[in-house]
């Protein structure tokens, strides 16, 4: 996991903030990437939330060169929580009582350092397989 940041309560995301953590995103990205002699493009899949698509969204997306993927079409089935990370995290979260937002935090970032780089790696490589079935509606099946 290269980056998450939990907003205080009653905070929302706006424009400024959202700017903010893909630059600490791609900060994180640098760092694990540094030595690699090939540098893969990054592609963002966002939502049309009003601060993904702020102007200054879209100007630090631009400045780090970043691509935006459009989402598949609507489907009934198939939303994108139910690939790798919100399905794992909504199964995780799901069988906990969290009262306190310190226990919110804390199980979060316990779900993040339970998971090895491999199983994110593994779960990246089936976004495309993934995204296909909700696109094609060939299978009901997303890759987990």
């Amino acid at each position: 996991m290269l980056y998450y940041e939990l907003l205080p309560i009653g905070h929302t995301v706006t424009g400024t903030i959202y700017a903010n953590q893909l630059q600490k995103l791609a900060e994180g990205d640098s760092f694990v990437r540094e030595g690699r002699s090939r540098r893969a493009s990054v592609h963002l899949l966002n939502d049309s939330a009003s601060p993904h698509e702020d102007k200054e969204t879209c100007d630090k997306l631009e400045e780090l060169g970043w691509d935006t993927v459009p989402h598949p079409p609507y489907s009934p089935n198939n939303a994108s929580s139910d690939h790798h990370l919100f399905h794992l995290l909504k199964e995780f979260l799901a069988k906990k009582k969290l009262t306190r937002i310190e226990n919110v935090k804390r199980a979060v970032s316990g779900f993040f350092d339970s998971h090895s780089p491999q199983s994110w790696e593994k779960g990246i490589a089936n976004l495309p397989f993934s995204c296909n079935i909700v696109v094609t509606g060939v299978s009901n099946d997303i890759v987990k």
